[in-house]
């Protein structure tokens, strides 16, 4: 039997009206007799510098983001990034830290303490990096015996090292070396032996390899070719037989104002992120092509693919940009092309002292920092739609706009869920979205909506928003009232829709 839904947000709210009262739009068809991939039930995960692996907020007792993530289902908690290459790992606290560390960063044993107690008290699982800029096999394998005993079976994973393909980019350690792949895996060979020696059976996976681009068209197709599959290729070859992942990181964008370029350069050649750029037909292609490529190579070398770093824009995002819901509305479409691509799991990078940037969670002022409560940005709420999907077996979809886009699972239960993303700003209208292979009268929708693409606060998934606490009620979702036709909603500016269908 074909059922027939009718999507559409008006003012990013989905109205629900009788048969009819919608003009004519678009139809999206999901064929549910066709059940693909699987995504995992821990495909959530988000990524952190390493150094705030000694901040108080790991502490489950402490503040809200134990409840935070708590709402996500399971997941998987990275700590590495950038910092990772700066921090020293210090075994003996009341030692002083090294001046090569940045900032005096550290990590001590009892941050991996906190770090594993947080794991357990909501069911995630921890990777690690350690130190490879720094060149120390003892102290990396010092760190990861620290922490198979500290964390225990929630540690996933160790990372050696954070984007090594691109250590000459970046030259805050200043005695860090220069790797081409060879040398990496060479590299890496007598840090896994030091490590194996110190912590038997810790599994280590990477290589975390950079894989950004930055809007320019000239450009970032040459990137994967240059910089991400050689390294990949060298990696799987020597490691695949012992690895069960092959993870990489990558960002649409990057802010290049950061690193020095002005905007009124970066802005003609396409190289100025913006909402409207992230959201473009466009992005949404090279990021398709990324994905698709990146889990074809890992999926040949017998490996899950991970993008254990990822997020809209390097280089920690822009303001305005990255924490505004149209950047939520982006993730949502990401995450779920990841899935659909092959990809078995995701770690969105967070900068939790900077609001402004694109952190599901964040610590807004010093008051907030001390006592360990956090506010959540649109892109919290993003993944919480998508959370929802976990579990479910990846279905075909058409559509026929290229701005509005549908995703759709079976459930083991055999619910089919169809999230339809509205990226496109002109479109207002009816979307009719047609499941083959589902025998049911009955549907629900849930909204992930904000006053618009641009609002930075304001954000509501199924109604509702976090607490200050850091609880959120999940809403039942609201019933369609079935037409002559199917489910008739409208989409009165972009927003994204969560049906449950049977």
């Amino acid at each position: 039997m074909t059922i027939a839904l009718s999507v559409a947000v008006p003012f990013g709210m989905v109205g629900i009206g009788p048969a009819g009262a919608a003009p004519a739009g678009l139809t999206v068809t999901v064929d549910a007799s066709k059940p693909g991939f699987q995504i995992p039930a821990d495909f959530v995960g988000m990524s952190f510098e390493a150094n705030q692996m000694h901040r108080t907020w790991t502490d489950p007792n402490r503040g809200n983001v134990a409840a935070l993530l708590a709402n996500l289902g399971p997941g998987n908690l990275r700590f590495s990034a950038n910092q990772v290459d700066n921090t020293a790992w210090m075994p003996d606290p009341s030692k002083p830290t090294p001046s090569w560390a940045k900032d005096g960063q550290r990590v001590e044993p009892a941050d991996l303490s906190r770090v594993g107690d947080l794991a357990r008290a909501i069911g995630w699982s921890v990777d690690l990096g350690v130190n490879f800029g720094h060149f120390d096999p003892a102290a990396a394998a010092n760190q990861a015996a620290a922490a198979q005993a500290r964390i225990g079976s929630s540690l996933r994973s160790i990372q050696i090292g954070n984007e090594p393909n691109a250590y000459a980019l970046n030259i805050a350690s200043g005695d860090r070396k220069i790797y081409n792949p060879r040398s990496y895996v060479h590299d890496s060979k007598v840090y896994r032996n030091a490590i194996r020696a110190q912590a038997p059976g810790v599994r280590i996976e990477g290589p975390d390899t950079i894989g950004a681009s930055i809007g320019v068209a000239a450009v970032d197709p040459g990137m994967w070719p240059t910089i991400v599959q050689p390294w990949l290729d060298a990696y799987t070859a020597a490691f695949a037989s012992e690895s069960r992942f092959l993870t990489q990181h990558y960002y649409p964008y990057v802010n290049v104002t950061r690193v020095g370029v002005p905007a009124g350069v970066a802005d003609p050649v396409g190289a100025l992120p913006t909402i409207d750029r992230l959201l473009d037909p466009a992005t949404r292609a090279k990021q398709d092509k990324f994905l698709r490529t990146f889990a074809s190579t890992a999926h040949k070398a017998g490996l899950k693919a991970h993008l254990t770093e990822t997020n809209s824009v390097a280089k920690e995002g822009r303001e305005g940009v990255t924490n505004s819901f149209g950047a939520a509305l982006w993730t949502v479409d990401y995450l779920m092309t990841a899935a659909r691509a092959g990809v078995a799991g995701f770690n969105l990078h967070n900068q939790v002292d900077d609001c402004q940037s694109y952190p599901l969670f964040c610590f807004p002022n010093a008051a907030a920092k001390q006592s360990d409560m956090a506010i959540v940005n649109p892109n919290y709420y993003a993944t919480l739609m998508v959370s929802k999907m976990a579990g479910g077996r990846v279905l075909p979809t058409t559509t026929g706009r290229a701005g509005v886009i549908a995703h759709a699972v079976r459930m083991s239960d055999g619910q089919v869920k169809v999230i339809v993303t509205n990226l496109d700003k002109n479109f207002r209208a009816k979307v009719t979205v047609k499941v083959v292979g589902v025998d049911s009268s009955s549907a629900s929708v849930q909204q992930l909506t904000a006053p618009s693409i641009y609002a930075t606060t304001g954000t509501r998934f199924a109604g509702s928003t976090v607490t200050p606490q850091g609880s959120f009620a999940v809403q039942p979702g609201t019933p369609i009232a079935k037409g002559v036709n199917g489910y008739p909603l409208t989409f009165g500016k972009p927003g994204a829709a969560l049906m449950t269908v049977g």
